[in-house]
């Protein structure tokens, strides 16, 4: 186990605001380019293999950048969503689709509860973690279960366990979500499971990672995701193939639209 900060006695003392404000400390970093192999998996066992990229950049107070791009297969090749994010507001936030010409489409209101691109992932689960706009609510500690992709507990971790509610008012109106519960492992402080659940308080999805590795200091990232929906009966598996925490690797000019309505964002 890896030497934390916080000692175990006063960690029992922690709120959950400050709890969150550890986990950014330790896992926040200013640039992110990551390879994933994604793959879809319906009720029928039927897989659909994409490969994608993912860029994240901190901007000008703290805010990030966000680009998410396709690469294969052919049929969603290209298609990129940017987001920008917004103190004290709304996240800004396009999807392109070489389909329908150069323009960026802004993501609708109410949009953002919607899945994306046929994921199990939704356009708001798209971005990092605004701590301003949530309440964390401690719940008495636990044993998070984590499961794999055929849905079997494969690994357990003694957790803090925070219930996430919206406070602010864009988000309250936009969520799709009315709380969500997070797991965050204690020794390392890493939220390793996230449980969702919908507007009337119902669970309807969980997400799991594992394969931690410890990228930098006491930063650490997980190399396979799995978002299980249960409510759509269906399934996303994110592999992380390869992962560049240097400033060269993102960019700034990767964060405008021009780099994609030019189509400077497909790969050669």
């Amino acid at each position: 186990m890896m030497w934390s900060g916080i000692g175990p006695a006063l960690s029992e003392e922690l709120s959950g605001q400050a709890i969150m404000d550890e986990v950014s400390r330790r896992h926040d970093r200013p640039y992110e380019r990551e390879d994933q192999k994604m793959q879809l998996v319906d009720a029928r066992g039927n897989i659909e293999d994409r490969q994608v990229r993912r860029y994240a950049r901190e901007g000008d107070g703290g805010l990030y950048r966000y680009v998410v791009v396709f690469d294969s297969p052919a049929g969603v090749a290209g298609v990129a969503l940017l987001t920008w994010q917004n103190k004290g507001a709304d996240d800004d936030q396009w999807m392109y689709l070489p389909a329908y010409g150069r323009e960026m489409k802004r993501t609708a209101k109410g949009g953002k509860r919607n899945y994306f691109m046929g994921t199990d992932f939704a356009f708001e689960d798209m971005t990092a973690e605004d701590k301003a706009k949530f309440r964390y609510d401690r719940q008495p500690d636990a044993v998070a279960e984590i499961r794999d992709e055929n849905g079997q507990v494969v690994e357990t971790a003694d957790s803090f366990v925070l219930d996430a509610y919206p406070v602010a008012e864009d988000v309250k109106e936009e969520s799709g979500y009315q709380y969500r519960r997070l797991y965050i492992r204690k020794d390392i402080y890493f939220i390793q499971r996230v449980d969702f659940f919908d507007r009337r308080g119902r669970f309807i999805k969980s997400q799991h990672s594992r394969s931690l590795v410890n990228v930098d200091g006491q930063t650490y990232r997980a190399d396979i995701t799995v978002m299980d929906n249960e409510k759509e009966k269906h399934r996303t598996i994110i592999r992380v193939q390869g992962r560049d925490l240097n400033e060269a690797a993102v960019p700034a000019g990767n964060f405008e639209q021009r780099w994609i309505t030019t189509g400077r964002h497909l790969k050669k």
